[in-house]
């Protein structure tokens, strides 16, 4: 027999000591099994013992019930250790009441011996009567059902009561508890892994509602078949909120009841259950069919069944799958999928996906290998002599160190003394990210910065100059607020920031005036109205006077900037620096990076500032020590307060 013929538990236990109480009782019947697995059937007879207290409720009140099982004739044919298992008794109300009513025992883990009857405590749990019942109410066993995982699956054997059944105990229902609750489902089907949204009136106001998924007679019924849920009570006594659907692996297509119980109240709705039907043959693309080794791209598919597992593997040339490049993600509620795949090995010609193994959903697509090529920026392409520039880049080589040295317009006459400091950082994933200070002695004029690191070099132009002006954005629509800096004025002077024509004259927009801070830098907005702006003038007043420009291009079909940033590496252990880099913020304004937990507040680790680059770009080292930390979260301080964030999993 195989391991999975252990699914066929049946629940069995010691002897139950009952009270001298006349709602109890014990019956022998005979019971049919059906197996999970495909392991056939079994019959044969089974002791039950059901304790039901108190012996009088009011219509509509919770009873309390023992179970204790005797030996089910579906054994295992080998022995398990540790096996999770759940017990369930399904009861059939006459007299007083009818329907169906179930007693769920709690998850216990149990040793299962080979051949041999097994014998687990006896288990309690707790249902309602009906509000409409009214006297003695006898309560029948229709079916046992147990619930198992094992061999990563969870499986359930439902024993039918077929012969030689009878009364378990007897109840009887006495007094009032007022109106019965309503329970409204949606009425068209609803998949698997999805919110069903659940309304009601007259529930219990304050209580907690529990939703559970049972087959159309009101039997077998399951919280698990429920992952999450949102319900709640209010105090007008009306049910809100939805409960989410386990994957489509739990809960099969079919008709149910979805039952709500409140600890007071329960009532029930009709529920259909039918997952996603892909409308086309199976399909996935690549975000790209090229790039080179390192390089992340996005795997991304359609009409698949929900909630199965697709593998996704690189293969070389040959077709033999490439060690170590195996990526796995469920499928959604509609049937698509996305996963990031790492370009890791130079021979990959090709990712392929199949679902859940199946070999008859094989898909390929081609990818090719390339040359890294590396990229590089300057950030605003201008600073002042004893000035910083923030730098970036991508393709380059993965944990090596880069130098920086400025050379000529040319090329020529490359010098790392004219850099007085740089901090540069390559993460994984070949991204430059990092700062360089030109030294205080270098002559304005135009440069190139040279970067090097593990035999590749990139160069970027940059500019030298004692006073200059730059825009942020350099473009944009018409409306565009332009954040203008400047550096290098006459402290405390006065500028006037202007718009000009292709022709050289002033465009329709009205000036602004800002007056130079004490360093002699200044940061002001100016609003592009007129579309005939080609570049923002900035004169001082009544001094020098000094006049800088910056080329501004209108384009309607640019849209506004947002602000951004980007986490690398984006999950890590305790102690993982992230580097942390951002665009599209306030120029010269002051950024704070800190750690958040689930419920949005700032956990332990510390704030880490940054003053923003002249280009609206930063980047910055975070260390995560708190191990509640689910995200990082940027914030401009005491300026436009913008904040984005940006998921970190502890791991």
């Amino acid at each position: 027999m195989s391991g999975s013929a252990a699914l066929a538990l049946a629940l069995t236990g010691a002897g139950l000591a009952l009270a001298p109480a006349a709602h109890a009782g014990t019956i022998t019947p005979t019971v049919h099994c059906s197996l999970p697995a495909g392991q056939g059937e079994a019959t044969g007879p089974q002791t039950m013992t059901v304790d039901l207290t108190p012996s009088v409720v009011d219509p509509g009140g919770s009873v309390h019930a023992k179970v204790t099982l005797g030996g089910s004739p579906a054994t295992s044919g080998i022995a398990l250790s540790n096996v999770p298992t759940t017990p369930s008794i399904d009861l059939a109300m006459s007299g007083g009441a009818t329907g169906t009513v179930t007693v769920r025992g709690p998850e216990i883990t149990m040793d299962i011996p080979a051949n041999t009857p097994i014998l687990i405590p006896p288990y309690e749990g707790d249902f309602l009567i009906p509000v409409n019942a009214a006297g003695p109410i006898t309560f029948s066993v229709v079916r046992t059902l147990t619930q198992t995982k094992v061999l990563g699956g969870t499986y359930q054997t439902p024993c039918d009561v077929t012969a030689n059944g009878g009364s378990v105990g007897t109840v009887t229902a006495q007094g009032t508890a007022g109106v019965p609750a309503t329970l409204h489902a949606p009425a068209t089907p609803v998949r698997p892994s999805t919110p069903v949204a659940l309304t009601g009136d007259l529930w219990t106001p304050g209580g907690t509602p529990v939703a559970s998924l049972c087959d159309t007679a009101g039997g077998g019924c399951d919280p698990a078949k429920f992952a999450s849920s949102t319900l709640a009570i209010g105090a007008n006594k009306q049910l809100t909120g939805s409960a989410t659907l386990s994957d489509a692996n739990s809960v099969p297509d079919g008709n149910y009841l979805v039952k709500v119980n409140d600890g007071t109240k329960e009532a029930t709705a009709p529920l259909t259950v039918k997952a996603f039907v892909p409308t086309g043959p199976r399909a996935f693309t690549l975000s790209r069919s090229q790039g080179p080794v390192g390089s992340v791209i996005t795997v991304s598919g359609t009409n698949y069944r929900q909630d199965q597992w697709i593998n996704t593997v690189g293969l070389d040339a040959d077709g033999q799958t490439l060690d170590d490049t195996a990526v796995y993600v469920q499928t959604t509620a509609d049937g698509t999928f996305s996963v990031d795949f790492t370009v890791s090995d130079p021979a990959l010609a090709a990712v392929r996906t199949d679902e859940a193994g199946d070999p008859a959903t094989t898909l390929t697509r081609p990818f090719t290998v390339v040359a890294a090529a590396a990229t590089l920026g300057t950030g605003t392409g201008k600073v002042k002599p004893g000035g910083t520039v923030t730098v970036s880049g991508t393709g380059w080589p993965a944990g090596t160190a880069a130098t920086a040295s400025l050379c000529n317009a040319d090329g020529t006459g490359c010098a790392a003394s004219r850099i007085a400091a740089k901090s540069l950082t390559i993460a994984a994933d070949g991204t430059l990210h990092g700062t360089v200070t030109v030294a205080s002695s270098v002559a304005p004029a135009a440069y190139l910065l040279r970067v090097e690191a593990g035999g590749v070099s990139q160069t970027g132009a940059l500019t030298v100059a004692k006073y200059f002006i730059v825009l942020s954005p350099s473009s944009g629509p018409t409306g565009t607020q332009v954040t203008v800096v400047g550096q290098g004025f006459a402290p405390v002077c006065t500028v006037v920031i202007s718009g000009l024509k292709a022709n050289g004259s002033q465009t329709s927009d009205i000036p602004r005036t800002k007056v130079v801070g004490l360093d002699g830098a200044f940061s002001q907005t100016f609003t592009v109205k007129d579309a005939a702006t080609v570049a923002l003038q900035v004169k001082e007043v009544l001094v020098n006077p000094r006049i800088a420009m910056a080329v501004f291009t209108v384009d309607d079909s640019i849209p506004p900037p947002s602000a951004g940033f980007a986490l690398s590496p984006d999950s890590g252990p305790l102690g993982t620096v992230v580097q942390v880099t951002g665009q599209g913020f306030a120029p010269v304004a002051t950024v704070a990076v800190t750690g958040r937990r689930a419920d949005g507040s700032q956990t332990s680790d510390g704030s880490v500032l940054r003053v923003i680059g002249l280009d609206g770009s930063y980047a910055l080292n975070f260390t995560v020590h708190d191990p509640t930390t689910v995200a990082l979260k940027a914030c401009e301080v005491l300026v436009d307060g913008r904040t984005v964030q940006r998921t970190f999993t502890v791991t």
